[in-house]
């Protein structure tokens, strides 16, 4: 009887999650900002908040209201499963058991996986400004962690989120970053614009990026395939 464990069954990474779903999410995250400019909640000032309250904040926004009501087309119970906030995934052999993504984001539908646990859309925050740098913050404590297998390791993509204050953009600012250590990211492709992707006062167009993985799947021993992020950055203006 077979279980699908043995090697010549394992079939990983997963197949690729669609642009639809990206762009219905990134839409959500998008609606759930500008809601939470709008009418923020007493004693949050979404322009100075730390990295954990503005996620929190944003993640109730987006659930609780957004999914919940319907806001956005296609961000429903017909599309998507759940959004869960720091739920806690091991990296890809197993060594930590407490990697705790942002957000993760559940799509309906995908019962042909090979790891029902590693099968989300994974989400992660970072504020951008001049204490949290996108080399140092940005990049080593949220792209690194895709590039090392610690998130996102059986998917080919994954998203990042960043609460941009004034004067920080992708262009130049992550840009430049990738640019300049490019060997220490892996970068494949510098960032590009989504042509899909809308720009708004609030919130730039979400940029593409290509990294290699240097982890082997314990499950197949084949090498990890570059992983595809996107970049929304959002405005705290």
């Amino acid at each position: 009887m077979g279980y699908g464990f043995y090697r010549d069954e394992v079939e990983l990474p997963h197949k690729p999650l669609p642009l639809a779903v990206f762009l219905i999410v990134e839409e959500a995250i998008r609606v759930s900002w500008q809601r939470l400019k709008a009418n923020p909640r007493p004693r949050h000032n979404i322009q100075t908040a730390d990295e954990d309250p503005a996620t929190h904040e944003l993640y109730e926004v987006m659930y609780d209201e957004v999914f919940h009501r319907g806001i956005v087309e296609g961000f429903d119970r017909d599309h998507f499963t759940v959004v869960t906030r720091e739920s806690k995934v091991r990296n890809y052999d197993g060594t930590n058991l407490d990697k705790m993504p942002d957000l993760l984001v559940g799509i309906a539908g995908r019962n042909d996986v090979y790891r029902n646990t590693q099968d989300w859309l994974f989400i992660e925050c970072k504020p951008v400004d001049a204490v949290h740098t996108v080399g140092v913050h940005y990049g080593a404590k949220g792209i690194a962690r895709f590039i090392r297998g610690e998130y996102a390791w059986a998917m080919t993509s994954a998203l990042m989120v960043g609460y941009a204050s004034p004067g920080y953009t992708i262009d130049p600012k992550l840009f430049e970053t990738l640019e300049a250590r490019g060997e220490e990211f892996k970068v494949r492709r510098l960032p590009v614009p989504c042509r899909h992707s809308p720009a708004v006062s609030f919130a730039e167009k979400a940029h593409i990026t290509q990294h290699e993985r240097g982890f082997h799947y314990v499950e197949n021993a084949q090498p990890a395939p570059p992983i595809k992020l996107r970049h929304l950055w959002l405005s705290r203006n």
